[in-house]
């Protein structure tokens, strides 16, 4: 990555450049250690070195083969692409491909998708959310060391806005808003209820379509607690359809209709996922077309 000093940067010291310019304390300290971790003119500099007006700054802030996870495999898997610098990847995921892998998930997830449409670079897999297996919709990777923490700091002060499009069991209108803590089951390790005691979770919902059976909300979670829309719908007793993890039928679909339609991140952009085509069927199939869904 390569920075141009000008006239309005000049007198800062590396670091405080850096800083503002979203680099964590971790990526310096990592940089520092570095032979060509951080250049200026083609030299390397200590953190502290004034920059002056026309300094070419240089970090190093690739992936190298050390960095890889050994164990994580290539695998031509089939993944919709909706945007991609040198900086990140945007995918609209589909339902039952895992975000990560696991014990019971190996090489059918989009960390081995992305790790083969990398793979003629070191790659290293990092999501900045994580969708659950048979959620489908908006991912968003980081590409590099820098924009790892750029993510995280957005997502940490709020900067980042989800979007979800659910059909619930029941009939429900209007606007809400499901404030209840959230926590972990006794005795599950999947399973989150409402409890007295769990962490603090908010989601907001607007009714877009709905019939004495089944109704479509577009849904933005205000914190990010595992499970959160699934189970603050089935506390107000509209639990998503095909969800039987918490209360929903699979008669109409046999996954939770849930779907990750819009990621806005301030100061980078937002990003678009049209519905999983199960999804869609289900939606036409119940109210006629989905017409009534935000196209962006």
């Amino acid at each position: 990555m390569k920075y141009i000093i000008n006239k309005e940067q000049e007198g800062k010291a590396i670091k405080d450049f850096l800083k503002s310019n979203g680099f964590s304390h971790s990526l310096l300290k990592q940089l520092k250690k570095l032979p060509d971790g951080i250049t200026v003119n083609g030299l390397h500099q200590n953190v502290i070195y004034t920059l002056k007006s026309g300094d070419i700054l240089e970090l190093n802030i690739g992936d190298t083969k050390e960095d890889e996870n050994e164990f994580l495999e290539p695998v031509n898997l089939p993944i919709e692409i909706i945007f991609e610098n040198e900086n990140i990847t945007i995918v609209n995921k589909p339902y039952g491909m895992p975000t990560h892998e696991s014990t019971n998930n190996r090489g059918n997830t989009l960390a081995n998708a992305l790790a083969y449409r990398y793979r003629d670079k070191p790659y290293v897999f990092r999501a900045t959310n994580r969708l659950d297996k048979n959620t489908s919709g908006v991912v968003i990777t980081a590409n590099n060391k820098l924009y790892s923490a750029i993510l995280s700091d957005k997502i940490k002060s709020g900067k980042v806005q989800k979007s979800y499009v659910a059909v619930i069991e029941g009939y429900l209108t209007g606007n809400g808003v499901i404030e209840a803590p959230i926590d972990r089951l006794e005795k599950s390790i999947i399973k989150r209820g409402v409890m007295k005691d769990g962490e603090y979770a908010l989601t907001e919902y607007t009714s877009l379509c709905a019939n004495e059976k089944y109704s479509v909300v577009l849904v933005t979670p205000k914190t990010g607690r595992t499970h959160q829309i699934r189970v603050h719908m089935a506390h107000i007793g509209h639990p998503l359809a095909g969800d039987t993890l918490y209360g929903g039928s699979d008669k109409e679909i046999n996954r939770q209709a849930l779907h990750c339609l819009k990621m806005g991140v301030e100061g980078i952009g937002e990003f678009y996922a049209p519905l999983a085509p199960d999804m869609k069927e289900l939606i036409r199939r119940i109210f006629g077309n989905e017409e009534f869904i935000p196209k962006n």
